[in-house]
């Protein structure tokens, strides 16, 4: 008799156990898919390097130099130095980081 009332405390705590690594993992699950904000969606064709850079500064070498105080050439340069070090590759926690390039900019700036 003493037995079996161990046992059916032993198996109303793993029961338990089991029911709290159910809520634990749903609770994951739901808080895992966040929408992505609209604004991120758009940063490859309305964001910062997008427009000003690709856009309007690649093009006029003057206004290039003023803003990063380097050359477009120069810029490249650095980025072919440093491009494997910052690069981050795609993965199912970020879809689309942000580019070597896009890195390099906004430290100059």
């Amino acid at each position: 008799m003493l037995l079996s009332k161990k046992k059916k405390v032993l198996l109303h705590l793993l029961l338990e156990e089991v029911d709290e690594e159910e809520m634990i993992i749903k609770h994951i699950l739901c808080n895992k898919a966040k929408k992505v904000h609209e604004m991120f969606r758009a940063r490859k064709m309305e964001g910062f390097f997008n427009i000003l850079i690709e856009k309007h500064l690649y093009r006029d070498d003057r206004k290039f130099r003023e803003f990063f105080r380097l050359s477009w050439d120069q810029f490249n340069y650095v980025l072919n130095l440093i491009e494997d070090d910052i690069k981050i590759n795609p993965c199912n926690k970020v879809g689309e980081p942000i580019t070597a390039a896009e890195k390099l900019a906004i430290t100059l700036r």
